[in-house]
């Protein structure tokens, strides 16, 4: 039985189990006439919930004002007060929200949950103030979305884009127009780790990028980690992308439903067994093949495309003291170009997570997580017919403690262990076909770490957030290392002999220590002064020579070749708090330095190679730059403005001359782009009409251009320049977008329509740029534009 069917069985056995005993509160009388009697005092709790869509409300706060006495909610929305008996007002508030007041009577221990709706407030007589919580927040590089401010950007074939909005931050960027994957302060794509419900997604991209593989319905908030990031979080070197789901309400059922142009998607969350047991599910499928059908290029018109995804959490409160839940996701994409070839990749995460809150400071977390990636090309043509199949097995277990012994303190400690498993490509031929069969080897390893992270309020002034982070990791057989002549470059030519690992024999081993620290110096209450550092240390490298990710990329574990990646990065900004918080600016700079960048070589073969270590090469990097943001949080018009300037380069200097880039000296990335701009706003002209606008400019990324050309053996190929040293043409594009509803009693007809145009003034923004042969001159340039003219769309929500 596996692991997850195992854990599954649990779960269902025990969730039988607790439906057939019954709960006697103290102080009450049971079946048999006994009464169930402590000594006071009595254990009140509960928890505080958004009615409109059961989510947890964090840090809402619960006071009685005669005893001048409370507490607040934690993570999970639950409270709790000792008491003694008699009466007592209970008053919760929360900010947004309408304040409940109850009086209670103690008899005993027992439980009360409130439900508290949104603050409704005339926009032209009330304005509400929010706090500067860019100044006051320790963290430092850490930006979060919430799910309602990335469904307000203009949308893409009506589809919000939970990753592409990332790249109107500062610091993110992307390869390019409907690319997969982005990058952060100068890190590759493989750098970033996106966690869905904690588990990693290794493709996190519907159609080669166009979409992301999140519906936005069941996503709460979106948390983005780009500099001194916390010590819970290993094994990438760039970011830490947390996606959480909503959960369903323990109260009653609501949800919604999008119809769009390409897709359409619905969540719906509820009870199961009131006050007990929550689900919530979404899901999402495309119908984009009518689209292709209308475009002039054969090619394009005679290809087919399909997607899905789905979402499951089911909530299990125990009792307000424990929590049991179980995520899954699950997605699928097909994609047929023109021909016989296709391409699929499928992504399943599973979650199961117990949350006990051991007494008031102290809380712990157990997890489950399994991440599944499978990829297959497959060719149908009568004598090449094949299936080429790769993928990612990621398994793990966690157990995390939280001790807050007072307001100042919170200290979080625990631990990981994962097992991974790589298969590279595995080719298998059709009986007719003249390809010879092919499989390389897998590769499989046991990851771990330790971490200790304390946030610390030293005075009202500094708070200081450190922490420390060991990480292991074994690469395990069955294995073969190759050898080679050290006297000579590393080819497969010069392979001098090979040593074979059985089962889980330890083939490498590596190690590290990591340090976390994030500072922050209110120089007053609007300004603040913060300084970060960490170091990452990454055991897993994508290799690519693509600009962006695909469903044909190979995963590498490190090996006595390919060592990990070590980055260090250091942070350091000022933030400032204007119009009572109602403006956030901020000016942050940040230097990066990483050992054992790994690139490729000169005309490397990376397909189906059981050599990889030949055609791999590694060296230094390094990335610098500063990010300015500005928001504007008033609730009529709003926005932002960000401009980032960065600079992301690298050094490969080898013993020999094919082992050398540039002549050993610094070139720039794939994604080095040293200037960003982007510009949000979006306006409400009353209570039913939002216009948003999106404005973003950037400077081209890196190519490789041809001086030249030469002839061998009758065919004329390119001679090429330095690596990366020209550039594409500067991007820019702006997209507009109307979100309007009618008030109608009916809620079929009381939903939003989203009306966008993307890329309203039709930039042809090169995507990629290649050459042809010209007779008589140099090789000449073609642009390739992905979408080269306005894209509008349509989309109805609506909610229940």
């Amino acid at each position: 039985m596996k692991l997850f069917d195992l854990l599954i069985l649990l779960f269902v056995v025990h969730l039988s189990f607790a439906q057939t005993q019954r709960m006697i509160p103290i102080g009450y009388h049971s079946a048999d006439g006994l009464k169930e009697q402590a000594p006071p005092p009595y254990e009140v709790s509960g928890r505080v919930i958004d009615v409109a869509t059961g989510e947890p409300l964090v840090g809402a706060n619960i006071y009685i004002e005669r005893q001048e006495i409370g507490t607040s909610t934690d993570e999970s929305g639950a409270f709790k007060l000792i008491l003694y008996t008699g009466f007592y007002k209970l008053r919760v508030s929360s900010t947004g929200y309408e304040t409940d007041t109850k009086t209670i009577n103690v008899l005993g221990s027992g439980k009360i949950n409130f439900l508290l709706t949104d603050e409704i407030t005339e926009l032209d007589e009330v304005i509400i103030r929010e706090s500067n919580t860019n100044v006051i927040n320790r963290e430092v590089g850490k930006e979060v979305l919430s799910i309602s401010s990335i469904k307000e950007l203009p949308p893409i074939g009506g589809e919000a884009d939970v990753l592409k909005s990332l790249a109107l931050l500062p610091g993110v960027i992307i390869a390019g127009e409907a690319s997969s994957g982005f990058n952060v302060r100068g890190g590759g794509a493989d750098q970033n780790l996106i966690l869905m419900d904690g588990a990693p997604l290794y493709n996190p991209s519907h159609m080669f990028g166009f979409f992301s593989a999140f519906n936005p319905n069941i996503i709460r908030d979106v948390s983005l980690y780009k500099g001194a990031i916390p010590s819970n979080y290993g094994g990438r070197g760039s970011s830490v992308v947390d996606i959480t789901y909503k959960k369903g309400n323990f109260d009653h059922w609501n949800g919604d439903v999008t119809l769009g142009m390409v897709s359409s998607k619905f969540s719906a969350g509820g009870p199961i067994i009131r006050d007990k047991i929550s689900v919530m599910i979404g899901g999402r499928g495309s119908y984009v093949n009518w689209l292709l059908k209308q475009a002039g290029d054969a090619d394009i018109h005679n290809s087919r495309a399909s997607f899905y995804d789905g979402n499951v959490l089911l909530s299990y409160a125990i009792n307000p003291r424990n929590e049991i839940e179980y995520s899954l996701y699950q997605s699928d994409d097909s994609f047929r170009f023109a021909g016989d070839t296709s391409y699929q990749w499928q992504n399943r995460a599973q979650v199961i997570k117990w949350t006990s809150t051991l007494s008031d400071q102290l809380s712990v977390r157990v997890s489950a997580i399994q991440s599944d990636y499978e990829a297959t090309i497959k060719d149908n043509t009568r004598f090449t017919d094949f299936d080429l199949e790769s993928g990612i097995l990621d398994n793990q277990l966690g157990l995390d403690f939280t001790l807050k012994p007072n307001e100042r303190h919170t200290l979080k400690m625990g631990g990981q262990m994962k097992w991974i498993k790589v298969d590279p490509g595995a080719l298998i031929t059709g009986e007719e076909s003249t390809l010879a069969p092919e499989d390389i080897m897998s590769e499989k390893a046991q990851e771990s770490g330790l971490f200790f992270q304390h946030n610390f309020e030293i005075s009202e002034k500094i708070d200081i957030s450190y922490g420390i982070r060991w990480s292991n990791f074994r690469l395990l057989g069955p294995n073969s290392l190759n050898s080679y002549n050290p006297e000579l470059q590393r080819s497969i030519e010069n392979k001098i002999g090979q040593t074979d690992f059985s089962n889980n024999d330890l083939v490498k081993k590596y190690s590290g220590i990591e340090p976390r620290l994030a500072l922050n110096y209110k120089l007053n209450q609007d300004l603040s002064l913060k300084a970060g550092y960490n170091r990452m240390n990454q055991y897993i490298h994508q290799v690519s020579n693509t600009t962006s990710i695909s469903p044909v990329d190979i995963w590498k574990l490190s090996d006595p070749f390919i060592k990990p990646e070590i980055i260090d990065q250091y942070s350091l900004g000022l933030f400032k708090s204007l119009d009572q918080g109602q403006i956030e600016a901020s000016i942050e700079g940040y230097y990066k330095d990483w050992d054992n960048v790994v690139d490729y070589k000169d005309g490397a073969d990376l397909f189906l190679n059981d050599h990889l270590e030949t055609e791999l090469l590694t060296g230094d990097g390094k990335s610098y730059g500063f990010e300015v943001f500005v928001k504007k949080k008033d609730s009529r018009f709003n926005g932002w403005v960000s401009y980032t300037f960065s600079r992301s380069l690298r050094k490969i200097e080898g013993p020999f001359k094919l082992e050398t880039v540039n002549r050993g000296e610094w070139y720039p990335s794939n994604f080095d782009k040293p200037h960003n701009f982007s510009m949000v706003t979006r306006y409400r002209f009353g209570a039913y009409t939002t216009m948003s606008t999106v404005l973003t400019v950037s400077t081209g990324r890196p190519l490789t251009t041809p001086g030249g050309k030469w002839t061998y053996q009758g065919q004329v190929l390119g001679a090429f320049n330095e690596r990366n040293g020209g550039r594409i043409p500067d991007y820019h594009r702006l997209d507009v977008s109307l979100q309007f509803k009618w008030p109608s009693p009916h809620k079929l007809l009381a939903g939003q329509w989203t009306l966008a145009v993307y890329n309203i003034y039709g930039r042809e923004n090169a995507f990629s740029v290649f050459f042809k042969d010209t007779f008589g001159a140099p090789p000449q340039p073609f642009r390739v534009s992905v979408i080269g003219a306005p894209f509008p769309s349509l989309s109805y929500e609506i909610t229940f």
